[in-house]
This record gives structure tokens, C-alpha cells and sequence, in this order.
């Protein structure tokens, strides 16, 4: 017999042996790099630091791209006042109103001197509503969206962003 033909007693279990362990130790590593990764990925979605900090000069060039990106107009509040109208409904219900309308700056001087014709379109449109119409969340933004729409007609060109109620009162 030649020597790789020689039943080897002890051979046969230790090469067994060796080829049981390469798998069980290729998938330990396969769970570790695949841990080690994971863990790498959760790590830097949860550090609220910002890796262009450590570099100034990036740094800049971000914020300038931003700052580019992000150039909204300046915006101005222009306070309508307040308002007492009374409801359409039989009730005798008042609504008691202060708004605020948030406009381009450049525009607040057009405002102010539409002022007059601005507060009786709103009390003319508050006034056509009910207590009813009125109730919930979704009846004060129909009033809202309403009176956004009839002040950006009458400032055409001049455009209303939106319109803020800073007290609603139903008596």
C-alpha cells in the first residue's frame, strides 16, 4: 500500500475535525464584520456631529451653499388689529378676532396703506359666517384659508404668506 492508501486511525476524525471548524469560524467572522458594520452605521446615523465640523474650510463652503439655497425673503408681520363681528346665525354670537398677516418686507408699506380696505374685507367675511361653521379646528382654518385669499386679491401683487389669528373669541 502506499502511504496516502494506509487507513490513518486517528487521520480521518482530525481532518474532520479541521473542516467542521473552517465554517463555524468563517461565520464568526461573517457575524463580526457584519456586527462591526452595523454598529459603524448606527453610530454615525445617531452622532449629531457634523463631519464638515473638523474641517473650517469645508465648513464655510456648506454654510455658504446654504445660505444660497435657503435665501427666502425677508418677512415682515403686519398686525390688522382687532376685530368684534357679529355672527350670521340667529344666535347673537360675537367673534372676537386679532390677526396678524405675515408679508415680504419690502411690501409692509403697501400694507399699511391698504389698511382700511383690508379690516372691512375682513369683517365683511367673518360676518357671513356661523357659529357652526366656526366650531373645530377645520372651520377656523376654512376662515383662515378665506380670509388669505381674499387680502392677497385685494394686495395683488403683494402676496399674504399667512394669515395668524392671536386671539379667537366666540361669545
Amino acid at each position: 500500500m502506499a502511504e496516502g492508501d494506509e487507513p490513518n486511525e486517528g487521520g480521518d476524525e482530525i481532518q474532520v475535525g479541521k473542516r467542521s471548524k473552517l465554517p463555524m469560524i468563517l461565520l464568526a467572522l461573517g457575524f463580526f464584520v457584519v456586527g462591526a458594520g452595523g454598529g459603524a452605521a448606527i453610530y454615525k446615523a445617531l452622532d449629531p456631529a457634523d463631519p464638515a465640523a473638523d474641517d473650517p474650510a469645508s465648513a464655510s463652503s456648506d454654510e455658504d451653499e446654504k445660505s444660497s439655497q435657503d435665501a427666502v425673503p425677508d418677512t415682515e408681520m403686519s398686525v390688522l388689529g382687532d376685530f368684534s363681528v357679529n355672527l350670521r346665525d340667529a344666535s347673537g354670537r360675537v367673534l372676537q378676532l386679532k390677526i396678524e398677516i405675515e408679508t415680504d418686507t419690502e411690501h409692509a408699506a403697501t400694507v399699511d396703506k391698504k389698511m382700511a380696505s383690508l379690516r372691512d374685507s375682513v369683517i365683511l367675511l367673518a360676518s357671513d359666517y356661523s357659529y357652526q361653521e366656526l366650531e373645530g379646528v377645520d372651520g377656523k382654518m376654512r376662515l383662515k384659508d378665506d380670509i388669505n385669499a381674499r387680502l392677497n386679491a385685494l394686495l395683488e401683487p403683494v402676496r399674504v404668506r399667512r394669515v395668524y389669528f392671536t386671539e379667537f373669541v366666540i361669545q
